[in-house]
């Protein structure tokens, strides 16, 4: 009889450490997983964030490259990184520009060189719902903030016309300097203008980043990263981000797009035969992570055409602005005839993500 107790007892115990261990497995896998549907991670801000228009401490922290594959590449290429705490929410700008200027009122800042800004941290059914709502404080903002008056640097924030009551612009920070190639900016969005929303490592809310060029005057072109004009329609149109504490390995795959996107185009000159180039830009805190990135053409039933490797070269030094470009044979494959993909090694040769073209348009312009 004791013997059997003394079993019994013993295992009730293992089994009681089996569950303790697998639930402390399943919570840490939770924690490093990203959740459905996510496009994009915000990172944990350093300790003591100070918004004083220096990037220094966004270094290391999830970022979106823009207009990378732009023919004046030089004057639109630009990075928008995102953190946060327990405080509040934050991202970052820099900028390739050397025509600084935003000559807008201050209840209308995009009409210059701004950022417009689509946040939406709604936890229920109306979370990236069909249209901004109206009512008071209700988790969602539309707003721009901007690093300029005039010419000046001198940093500016304002909310969505119509809709000025979405939050009370609690502790809302902006700060910017001027660099060598162009623009530093940083924003503040605490989470006190959000009662119904608490930030905790694993939660998941909605954003879009718009940037808006001016080239000296009045806006003239715009460019989107997680989706395109019908943000500023609908809420749903925005891209799911998750609060993480850092950027793993595993969210490439999921993140690789915004990460790393990437073009094609057949340039107009060419002293050659037709040749079509691909080009991709490298993260610029985590491009010595990858190893190699190789275009891969297929026609339309899956079949290789051919792989090419894409070659590194920078854009600017300061910010690490760089991309990868390869070309092939016009003649490899006709338009509408064939698929593109990149795929993206890290240093082992282990794919860490692949990436399509984009197949939208997020201009003023229609089209790809």
């Amino acid at each position: 009889m004791t013997r059997t107790c003394e079993r019994g007892a013993c295992d009730f115990l293992v089994l009681s450490l089996l569950v303790v261990c697998l639930s402390f497995f399943s919570v840490t896998v939770r924690a490093d997983s990203l959740q459905p549907g996510v496009r994009g991670v915000a990172t944990r801000a350093p300790a003591e964030m100070k918004i004083d228009g220096n990037l220094e401490e966004f270094k290391g922290s999830f970022c979106t490259p823009l207009e990378y594959h732009h023919e004046n590449v030089g004057e639109r290429a630009a990075q928008f990184f995102y953190m946060w705490d327990d405080e509040a929410f934050y991202a970052g700008l820099r900028t390739l520009d050397t025509q600084l200027f935003n000559g807008a009122p201050d209840d209308r800042l995009w009409g210059g060189d701004a950022v417009e800004w689509y946040f939406d941290t709604r936890q229920g059914q109306s979370f990236r719902s069909q249209s901004w709502p109206t009512e008071k404080h209700a988790g969602a903002v539309h707003c721009y903030w901007v690093g300029l008056t005039g010419a000046e640097i001198k940093s500016r924030f304002c909310l969505r016309p119509g809709f000025l009551e979405a939050i009370p612009k609690i502790g809302v920070e902006t700060a910017s300097r001027r660099t060598d190639r162009g623009l530093e900016v940083e924003f503040k969005l605490p989470w006190k203008n959000f009662p119904g929303f608490a930030a905790s490592v694993g939660k998941v809310i909605a954003l879009d980043s718009e940037l808006c060029y001016a080239d000296g005057g009045p806006r003239v072109f715009r460019s989107f990263v997680y989706g395109s004009p019908l943000s500023v329609q609908q809420p749903a149109s925005l891209g799911k981000i998750q609060l993480v504490n850092r950027l793993e390995s595993s969210y490439w795959k999921a993140c690789g797009a915004v990460m790393m996107p990437m073009r094609c185009d057949t340039e107009w000159t060419q002293e050659t035969k037709p040749q079509v180039t691909g080009i991709i830009a490298m993260p610029p805190d985590h491009s010595g992570d990858i190893g190699k990135v190789v275009f891969r053409v297929t026609d339309l039933g899956g079949q290789t055409l051919g792989e090419y490797p894409a070659k590194v070269e920078a854009i600017a030094r300061e910010g690490n602005f760089a991309r990868a470009v390869a070309t092939w044979s016009a003649d490899l494959a006709s338009p509408g005839r064939h698929q593109v993909v990149a795929v993206v090694l890290d240093t082992s040769g282990k794919e860490l993500t692949r990436i399509a073209p984009r197949l939208v348009s997020v201009n003023w312009i229609r089209g790809y």
